[in-house]
């Protein structure tokens, strides 16, 4: 199993509907807002780790993400 957290940050405004785009995507298991440097956090799983690619730029194509980053949890 490959775990992934990506952080978001969303156009002034938007956390809340991001969110609610970002928890719809298959994959996402977790996703929360946050204060500091970033906006959103979503913890990602898949059982396969060619499909995060996929799901990350899923994540990334959303309307009013303006960047992200992401960090890949080591076992």
């Amino acid at each position: 199993m490959s775990s992934v957290y990506v952080l978001l940050n969303t156009e002034p405004g938007q956390m809340e509907s991001v969110l609610e785009e970002i928890k719809e995507i298959d994959g996402v298991e977790e996703a929360y807002m946050v204060y500091g440097l970033y906006d959103i956090c979503a913890k990602v799983k898949t059982k396969i780790p060619q499909e995060l690619k996929g799901i990350i730029q899923k994540i990334r194509s959303q309307d009013n993400v303006s960047s992200t980053l992401t960090l890949m949890v080591v076992q």
